[in-house]
């Protein structure tokens, strides 16, 4: 780790290189106990058959009734790895903070960058079957790879009524199977603005710009490249640490770049009330009114991703949770969660867990 001027640097930085071989493999879909798993069936052909191409990662929990389990093959393929990950985090507040004129103003802001990455080729040539940074998710030579970076900026951090967060982040992932590969690339703009505009009442701003780009060898219709944008305000009125609530709206849009040119326009009004009691416990409850305007099919893996699991037209979700605290070491939870889509009956979902603290 490298410390300099009082912590106003910190950096630290790892890295590491191996060869050896790359089992290929298979996966399949379990079924479990409802609500137990990640993974949802769809059967979007309506044949009765559970293809690998109509199981959709779970987005409420009354979906997620399959898991998925990789299964080892016969198969190898000779790889080079390395597994690099680095982190810098710049506070000139540390140093600056009493200072006056342009370097007050610089003492406002700080930085952290954060980037990790593993990787395995099957380059012939060395310099580049050890460097990091040197990859497209598109190349056939790349085995597999789990990357992320993310650089964020922050504009009075620690000050307690107005502050900005800026972040830039790219996710990427890709792995090897028996019968070709599977790969996601997610990179987007995130932006946060908090205002407590008095005593009792806070606004916050969120917005987000990016996009998903998917390419999957194993089946068809999970070719995507999404290009969205996101805005969110929410306004809250808390007198106390005991109560809140809060009024929030949502606009998105999606596109996703093919010769349909597929579009999907949402539009959230949502409402959320919280209520704490002091060494006893909390209750929660939210309500969201969703109206859907969407050009293409949704009977397909991508309608299943631009509409976020809902159906085109209104919906409507909500949810209820009430945590208590019964004795000393042990903890009662209760959820409930519902939806409801045009011409679809409601759905509803709830649970209880006790948890014991030792």
């Amino acid at each position: 780790m490298l410390r300099l001027w009082k912590g106003t640097v910190l950096a630290t930085t790892f890295y590491e290189v191996g060869s050896g071989l790359e089992l290929k493999k298979e996966y399949v879909y379990i079924e479990v106990n409802p609500g137990q798993g990640t993974y949802t069936w769809i059967d979007y052909n309506n044949d009765g058959v559970k293809d690998l191409g109509e199981f959709e990662i779970a987005v409420f929990v009354d979906q997620g009734n399959y898991i998925r389990v990789f299964i080892p093959t016969n198969n190898y393929i000779r790889t080079y790895s390395n597994q690099f990950s680095t982190s810098l985090i710049l506070s000139p507040e540390r140093i600056w903070s009493s200072e006056k004129g342009f370097k007050k103003i610089i003492s406002r802001f700080s930085n952290q960058i954060i980037y990790k990455i593993n990787r395995k080729t099957s380059y012939s040539d060395n310099l580049n079957a050890l460097n990091p940074f040197v990859y497209r998710i598109s190349d056939t030579s790349l085995v597999s790879i789990s990357s992320s970076f993310r650089n964020t900026v922050y504009f009075n951090k620690s000050n307690s009524v107005f502050g900005v967060t800026y972040s830039y982040q790219e996710n990427g992932s890709k792995i090897l199977l028996s019968n070709g590969f599977d790969s996601r690339l997610h990179t987007f703009h995130d932006l946060r603005i908090r205002w407590n505009l008095s005593k009792y009442y806070n606004l916050r701003v969120n917005g987000l710009l990016g996009r998903k780009k998917s390419n999957s060898d194993y089946t068809t219709g999970r070719d995507y490249f999404i290009q969205y944008m996101e805005v969110e305000p929410t306004f809250s009125y808390q007198p106390s640490s005991v109560f809140r609530i809060g009024l929030s709206g949502k606009y998105t849009e999606k596109l996703n770049d093919s010769d349909l040119n597929e579009k999907a326009v949402i539009r959230n009004i949502g409402i959320d009330l919280r209520v704490n009691q002091t060494q006893k416990g909390s209750f929660a409850a939210q309500f969201n009114f969703i109206m859907i305007d969407y050009n293409a099919t949704t009977n397909s893996s991508l309608a299943f991703e631009m509409l976020e699991g809902l159906k085109t037209g209104n919906n409507f979700t909500w949810g209820i949770s009430y945590q208590r605290k019964i004795a000393t070491n042990l903890q009662l939870n209760f959820t409930y969660n519902g939806r409801k889509s045009e011409l679809n009956s409601p759905i509803h979902s709830g649970g209880m867990e006790l948890r014991a603290f030792f």
